[in-house]
């Protein structure tokens, strides 16, 4: 009887949990529309991240599927609600798997970019000015006059290639000039999951990059008069008062237009976690807006009639939002900048209505209209960081905002500030820092432990000083009066680099963190997700689906051996450091990722006459004894090949296609050429190669493939 008792409490618990369960699923379906765009994304990713490439035939198939049945639950079958639901899921996937299809076949293939310096001609479309004195350009229309390419048609992608130091003539937008130049394709990634440069460039419209052998000679002078020629024109003015560090980030906040920073103060705002503050986002622009918005309508109230009479507020908004375009308009819009616009523009209609600004059906519009006008951004970091961070902020700012609504009858200015300054914005340091932390993980392999600190100080100077100072400079810019306020805002930008160095040089204030797998890295998508956009209890289980995501990066190891994709260097992971060999010289950026990605603390070059504990090295081969490496210089004897064949474990060689060894492992230059960058992982011998990691699809060029020949069609008979 006492064993019935117990079954039958314990089947009434189960039902409970059931039956709450099911209450807590019905009650979140009041906040599915909030999934949309989320389902969309998982169409366009399932596009682009399978190795082979699939056809649209089965994207129209579900879609087709998915309507039918959605068509025929809401006629004839209304308490289906979960079929429903995913007949729904079902379409949505299906359509941006179409989508992603179709952007993809929008692009105009790669050509053939020629492995000798050659003669281009062609527009300019844009200049940027880098740090270094030097200028890039983007040459559009371009057309090849060295035979044999000059037989190719004009092509569609732009091409991109740096002028020399020497070459300091005037160029503007439009202009048709001729160069000679060096070109090469867009290169493979470094390692396998590495940076996918030709991903980017094809949906980015470039076919090649390069630099220019001598300077570039004028075909004609056509001057185009465009939104860009004023922003080069802006970036000229103030790189001329000051071409320091300062100066490039002025130049990036007041027109978008990135020069190329040094390397200590780039590192230096990446360790801090101030990197954010170099591209223009929805921080920049709602700075510009409340200021705008702020000082119009403390100038209106300044009447009685206006302030009587006139819908002040409603003016306020209507201006700052406005400005808010022409400054967006001015940096480029990119990405993170058009999420942030059409944002605005929703919140900027609550406020004319009267209704709650902090709603996250604006953010889920906002991505779906990026994803809809490009799938591809689904892949961008920009897009992920900024929505990530959105998100945790229009979920989480209400808490703060909750608990200070119960101290609002103390109205003293020292409460005020700490209000303001200290405890909102040390919340949405902590949110929006927090959250992208994840992103930084993946795609940087950094951790920043002193974010919250850094943006503490920096976010407050830069709302406070830098950026009204910097609309000051443009509003002055045409009257020639902007050189005090551009001075007075490059030593505020001096200000927070003194502060992003100083917290660079904290203790462990970037961490190095291996390759984060995919799987952990779309867990913690997924529990995000469920975290800001469930409305239930349910939502708390996010947070358990994001430690585990995260978790997931203790879950891998670190490859023993990395080659990059054109031979010419080879990591090996030995004794806590990361022995590097190359022939020609080492890459120091791609050194420094493989650094991060294998969570190496040093990296060392070792030469041709290195001997120490376990390391031999001479300038016909390298052995490292303990891990049975053999890394082959040039062409071994018969006499070193059967000592060392027997003693090595796998072989690796700078030689084409030559292998001394027969009964191991051989990876020679022709094997990079092809198969592209390795990872090879020892115990037990795994080897992973980019071209398996990222399969045959569109974008993908093999490292020994030249692109297709843009020629004309035949002629008929």
């Amino acid at each position: 009887m006492p064993y019935l008792y117990i079954n039958f409490i314990k089947a009434n618990n189960i039902q409970a949990i059931f039956y709450r369960i099911s209450q807590y699923l019905y009650i979140e379906t009041e906040s599915l529309r909030l999934w949309i765009p989320i389902a969309f994304a998982v169409g366009c990713l399932a596009y682009f991240l399978l190795p082979f490439e699939p056809s649209i035939i089965w994207g129209c198939i579900f879609s087709v599927i998915g309507l039918t049945a959605v068509i025929i639950i809401r006629r004839y079958y209304t308490v289906y609600l979960g079929l429903y639901q995913i007949s729904w899921t079902i379409t949505l996937i299906a359509l941006g798997f179409c989508l992603a299809w179709l952007q993809t076949y929008r692009q105009e293939p790669f050509y053939a970019v020629p492995s000798r310096a050659t003669v281009v001609q062609g527009q300019i479309q844009s200049i940027e000015y880098l740090n270094n004195g030097k200028k890039r350009i983007t040459l559009q229309q371009v057309r090849f006059k060295t035979a044999p390419e000059s037989d190719q048609q004009k092509w569609e992608r732009v091409i991109l290639f740096t002028l020399s130091k020497k070459d300091n003539q005037f160029l503007r937008n439009g202009d048709l000039v001729q160069a000679r130049v060096m070109l090469h394709r867009p290169a493979p990634p470094q390692y396998v999951g590495g940076y996918d440069l030709q991903f980017r460039s094809w949906f980015n419209n470039i076919g090649a990059y390069g630099y220019a052998l001598e300077p570039v000679k004028f075909i004609s002078v056509h001057p185009i008069y465009s939104i860009q020629s004023l922003r080069e024109k802006i970036a000229v003015h103030i790189r001329e008062i000051n071409a320091g560090s300062a100066g490039i980030i002025a130049q990036i906040l007041l027109t978008g237009m990135g020069g190329e920073l040094s390397p200590d103060v780039r590192h230096a705002f990446a360790a801090s976690g101030l990197a954010h503050l170099l591209a223009i986002a929805g921080l920049h622009l709602g700075i510009v807006m409340g200021i705008v918005a702020f000082t119009v309508r403390y100038l209106l109230l300044r009447s009685q009639t206006l302030t009587l009479y006139w819908p002040i507020k409603s003016i306020a908004i209507i201006v700052g939002w406005t400005v808010g375009c022409g400054y967006l308009v001015l940096t480029g819009l990119h990405i993170p900048a058009m999420r942030s616009l059409l944002m605005a523009s929703i919140v900027m209609l609550a406020l004319l209505c009267n209704r709650s600004v902090f709603s996250k059906y604006n953010l889920m519009l906002a991505a779906l209209f990026l994803l809809l006008l490009s799938p591809a951004s689904v892949l961008d970091v920009s897009f992920q960081m900024s929505m990530t961070a959105v998100m945790a902020l229009v979920s989480g700012y209400q808490l703060i905002y909750r608990w200070l609504e119960k101290y609002q009858q103390i109205n003293s200015y020292l409460f005020r500030f700490i209000k303001v300054y200290i405890l909102e914005g040390a919340w949405v340091s902590i949110l929006a820092g927090t959250a992208v932390v994840p992103v930084v993980m993946f795609y940087f392999h950094e951790l920043n432990l002193y974010f919250v600190f850094a943006n503490l100080i920096a976010v407050p100077l830069m709302a406070l000083w830098v950026m009204p100072l910097g609309l000051l400079t443009l509003c002055t810019m045409t009257f020639g009066f902007d050189y005090i306020f551009l001075k007075l805002m490059t030593f505020g930008i001096d200000w927070i680099i003194w502060l992003a160095e100083l917290v660079s040089h904290l203790p462990y204030a970037s961490v190095s963190v291996p390759n984060f797998p995919a799987w952990g890295y779309a867990l913690y998508f997924l529990g995000l997700c469920i975290l800001c956009l469930c409305i239930t209890a349910m939502r708390w289980f996010g947070i358990i689906v994001m430690i585990i995501g995260i978790s997931s990066i203790f879950c891998i190891t670190t490859p023993t051996i990395i080659t990059s994709p054109n031979g010419r260097m080879i990591g090996v992971n030995h004794q806590h450091r990361l022995l590097m060999v190359c022939q020609g010289g080492c890459d120091p950026v791609a050194v420094e990722e493989w650094r991060k990605i294998t969570k190496l603390t040093e990296a060392k070059v070792i030469s041709s006459d290195t001997i120490e504990a376990g390391i031999y090295c001479n300038k016909d081969y390298c052995f490292i004894k303990r891990k049975r490496i053999l890394i082959l210089l040039k062409s071994i004897t018969k006499d070193q090949q059967e000592n060392l064949c027997q003693s090595s474990f796998i072989e690796l060689s700078f030689l084409w296609n030559e292998s001394f060894c027969k009964n191991i492992p051989v990876i020679n230059k022709k094997e990079n050429w092809i198969n592209g960058a390795h990872s090879i992982w020892l115990d037990p011998l795994i080897i992973n190669t980019d071209i398996y990691n990222r399969g045959q699809r569109p974008w993908v060029m093999e490292p020994i493939q030249r692109g297709v020949p843009k020629m004309p069609m035949a002629q008929q008979e």
